[in-house]
């Protein structure tokens, strides 16, 4: 995974575990895996820097040190991401000045600071992944040498973090597009050369990154790949190192993360992380990234030079705080599930209603590929159509039905083979114009994201005037049928190899599935095919094969073992599907919009607090969560009467939202980083 063109240092390991606070040690590490290119030119450090829990500056400068007497001219950046803006954070320059990154140093080495979001180009990424064509940082893009350094926290959603979650700040965030996606295409297009993980104080906890209780682990991770040095940090935490979307993303996309690591790789004294049921129920609820926004937010804090927040947030902070800080213990963190699985189960009704009964409501998603099309040699593009022959010759067998339209299907090995066909009063030359089959899938029923590549140049075909394309496809459709969505249907999503073959009187699109990166589905291929009828109309015919994965409630009751309750269902199911799917054919014809959903919410939007207060409110009067923030709180969160200012102790009181006036407090004023580790050593 080091990025292309970048010479290879001939140091064996490609990682190094430094132990002890000698920034020695941790230099000479930093110049044995710097790339060959690191000599001279510009180079870009990107660190950790949001509040409570940035990167050490001694680690930073330690950094610098060696990049300059490399030859570099050195810029620290970053970036204000949502999480930072929601916790009242308005400038990249403050902080990285609160984290002691001031512009110079211990060894008065000078370095500017940059705020990446000031000069965005076009990204050069390839076709396949979520960056493509969008703005990213100039200087990132065109550093001679970039390097990422993280901090070692734990994580209430992923367990733990390091490289990965902040090398998300080297980019904008892409709405619609999973964090874990996003970070491993970051790591790719364009990745660091250099991996440094700060370790000297492990912030540990249920959500160490925002509410800090540091341990001295005295360690440094440095690494040429972002991925490694995530991995490593796994093994020193004694986690699984899938714990972390990130990484298990990562490792998925990217590979598995090759290279030696040297040194002492014997794990931490045991470092306290969020109980897995705490994780599990904090994943469902960051599903919906509204959700996800607010608990990060009202997680701690308020961090140390922030803004107020607003009265909703500055409520909910102490209620979803002690809920956090209590999910390391298996007894404790029950009251944070019951409030995380309220949350998610609110939002997964939500999702269910909209999927069913509202798709305008749907919010459309954004992904990469999933797989490098070069993985599949031409001729398996070539071969679908021996290959889908054999679903033809099933259908050629079945009985056709009065009414040219009427659905035919029957069931082999347990998949769905279909046909299903309409004709359209539309002159074949005009409909293919306006109707190209090449994207055909995206036009049917229940689209709501993917990502198409063509593969190749288009080459000619034996018959005069015809051509062919190859192309590569990933597809997510809303659960089939859509009330699945009720029953925890996830959507369907698979990627796909295809061929699109044109001739004068034919054009047809043909697919395989080769993976389901949900496990959604086990089968979905076939043929769309729109045929010159000779009476100037056009016929649109689909073919395929589909297996779909059921929830495990009603995989359990094996419908298909009841002929007579699965056949209705089943057919029900397809006319739905494929008669919204014609229609969607025909209104793209027209000129018409025919997708479903609506866009994602763009993260610059601003934080579903009230919304929230209401469901916390509700859930903390019953289960008593917040009780004890209540009794010891101020005055008027015992019930003296509201007052916006801030109290001797740091808290603030809002009105609650009963009828009768109360109020409640923030907690403590500010939750301090350690500033601790190596500025000591580095000075001396």
């Amino acid at each position: 995974m080091r990025p292309s063109g970048v010479a290879e240092s001939p140091d064996p390991a490609d990682a190094i575990v430094v132990r002890g606070r000698d920034p020695a040690l941790l230099a000479d590490a930093v110049r044995r895996l710097l790339p060959t290119t690191a000599l001279s030119g510009r180079a870009v450090l990107l660190a950790r820097l949001s509040p409570p829990t940035p990167a050490s500056a001694s680690v930073v400068h330690v950094v610098v040190d060696a990049l300059v007497e490399a030859g570099c001219e050195v810029s620290i950046a970053g970036r204000l991401a949502s999480r930072d803006r929601d916790r009242g954070h308005r400038s990249v320059g403050a902080l990285a000045h609160a984290a002691g990154l001031t512009g110079r140093t211990e060894r008065g080495r000078p370095y500017a600071v940059l705020d990446l979001a000031d000069d965005l180009v076009p990204s050069p990424a390839p076709a396949t992944s979520v960056l493509a064509g969008l703005p990213v940082p100039r200087a990132w893009l065109t550093a001679d040498t970039r390097v990422v350094v993280g901090r070692a926290v734990t994580d209430l959603v992923d367990t733990y973090a390091g490289c990965l979650d902040t090398l998300l700040q080297a980019v904008p965030e892409v709405a619609g597009c999973e964090p874990a996606d996003l970070a491993a295409e970051v790591a790719r297009h364009p990745g660091p050369h250099l991996a440094v993980l700060d370790a000297l104080d492990t912030s540990g906890g249920a959500d160490g990154g925002r509410l800090p209780q540091v341990t001295e682990t005295d360690t440094v991770v440095v690494a040429r790949d972002p991925v490694l040095a995530d991995v490593t940090l796994a093994g020193l935490l004694g986690v699984d190192r899938s714990s972390s979307s990130l990484v298990g993303r990562a490792v998925t996309l990217l590979g598995e993360p090759g290279g030696g690591v040297e040194g002492d790789l014997q794990p931490f004294a045991p470092v306290a992380h969020a109980h897995p049921l705490a994780v599990r129920a904090a994943r469902r609820v960051a599903r919906d990234t509204r959700l996800a926004r607010v608990l990060s937010a009202a997680t701690g804090g308020p961090d140390v030079g922030s803004v107020a927040a607003d009265p909703v947030l500055a409520a909910l902070r102490p209620i979803v705080t002690e809920a956090v800080r209590a999910a390391a213990d298996p007894v404790g963190q029950a009251g944070l599930v019951a409030l995380l699985g309220l949350a998610a189960t609110l939002s997964a009704g939500g999702e269910a209603w909209a999927a069913t009964m509202d798709k305008s409501k749907v919010e459309r998603r954004v992904v990469p590929l999933g797989f490098d099309p070069a993985d599949h040699p031409d001729a398996d593009y070539d071969a679908l159509p021996t290959q889908l022959a054999a679903i033809d010759a099933v259908v050629d067998r079945l009985p056709r039905s009065e009414d040219p339209d009427a659905l035919r299907w029957c069931l082999v090995d347990g998949a769905t083979v279909f046909e299903v066909r309409r004709i359209v009063a539309a002159d074949f030359d005009a409909w293919v114009e306006r109707v190209d089959v090449a994207e055909g899938i995206s036009l049917m029923a229940d689209y709501i994201g993917g990502r198409r590549v063509l593969v190749g140049e288009p080459s000619p075909t034996e018959a005069p005037g015809g051509s062919r394309q190859r192309q590569a496809e990933r597809n997510l459709y809303l659960p089939q049928p859509n009330y699945l969505a009720a029953w925890g249907g996830e959507p369907i999503d698979v990627c796909k190899i295809e061929l699109v073959e044109r001739g004068p009187d034919r054009h047809r699109l043909l697919w395989r599935t080769v993976s389901s990166p949900n496990g959604s589905a086990a089968h979905d291929d076939g043929t769309l095919t729109f045929e010159r009828t000779g009476d100037g109309a056009t016929l649109v015919t689909i073919r395929g094969r589909q297996l779909f994965t059921l929830p495990p409630v009603l995989d359990a009751v094996d419908l298909p073992s009841v002929p007579e309750l699965h056949g209705p269902l089943l057919e029900e199911a397809y006319r739905r599907f494929f008669t919204a799917t014609f229609d969607n054919l025909e209104a793209c014809f027209e000129g018409r919009e025919h997708r479903i959903g609506r866009p994602p919410p763009d993260p610059s939007e601003p934080l579903l607090t009230e919304s929230v207060r209401m469901l916390v409110d509700a859930l903390t009067s019953r289960l008593g969560v917040g009780d004890q923030q209540r009794e010891h709180g101020s005055p008027a969160a015992r019930g003296g009467a509201p007052d916006p200012a801030l109290d001797v102790h740091g808290f603030r009181h809002v009105p609650g939202p009963r009828s009768r006036p109360r109020s409640r407090d923030t907690g403590p004023a500010a939750a301090r980083a350690d500033g601790g580790s190596i500025d000591e050593a580095a000075t001396s």
